[in-house]
């Protein structure tokens, strides 16, 4: 079990090397204006959702989630059907926000601290689950410690988002000299990460990156023999 103060966890671990925290303005309007302000973020948000759907249908009611970073808890309604579900978040606004914005039941925690370091003990979780979060990961070497303690954490699967450096999204941009915002990684360099540290493709959708950058990985935790 990780015990350290998430506060006092290197640096090297959290976001893009620091933590973004949001007012709690900000928090609350933060689903809303992300994915429902346009019909690429509606798009997107359908997209994520039904990732999730199609995972939770996989790990069932009598499942342990972990959905880390929850945000505002975008996907709590799909989740809370699970046995147990962990939400946790470093910023107290975006779980603020989630509480004022969901009836949250009595089989959810949710836990302020960091990915790099979760107060939960090891092989504890059927799924973990990590959206939207690793475009803001800087270098691979941190992604490989947020992917080492999903690993350690997860007894089955962990599921997550990133940027995907063979999308036409990208590479249009680079072709036309434009700024490419966000940091992006290969699926090959991801699926090599996940080796590292004991994960294994399970499954990866789109299987072509033809219009968003995004690309959707489910490792599937690899056992000792």
């Amino acid at each position: 079990m990780c015990t350290e103060d998430y506060r006092q966890v290197s640096s090297s671990v959290k976001v893009a090397g620091s933590v973004r925290m949001r007012t709690p303005e900000q928090a609350r309007s933060y689903e809303a204006g992300r994915f429902s302000g346009s019909r690429r973020g509606r798009r997107l948000d359908r997209i994520d959702k039904a990732f999730a759907e199609k995972l939770y249908s996989m790990v069932g009611s009598e499942s342990c989630i972990v959905d880390v970073p929850c945000g505002s808890g975008r996907f709590y309604d799909i989740f809370c059907g699970a046995k147990s579900l962990v939400m946790i978040d470093c910023d107290p606004n975006m779980l603020g926000a989630a509480r004022e914005s969901h009836d949250i039941g009595e089989n959810a925690a949710m836990l302020q601290a960091d990915i790099g370091c979760m107060p939960l003990e090891d092989n504890s979780a059927d799924l973990c689950f990590s959206m939207r979060l690793f475009h803001h990961i800087e270098t691979e070497e941190i992604v490989r410690k947020i992917l080492r303690e999903l690993a350690r954490v997860s007894r089955r699967y962990v599921a997550v988002g990133f940027y995907n450096t063979n999308s036409w999204r990208y590479l249009s941009r680079k072709i036309r000299g434009k700024k490419v915002t966000g940091h992006y990684y290969s699926f090959h360099r991801m699926a090599a990460v996940g080796r590292e540290v004991g994960l294994e493709i399970a499954e990866k959708h789109p299987r072509i990156n033809l219009l968003e950058q995004q690309c959707l990985v489910l490792f599937r935790k690899i056992q000792d023999t």
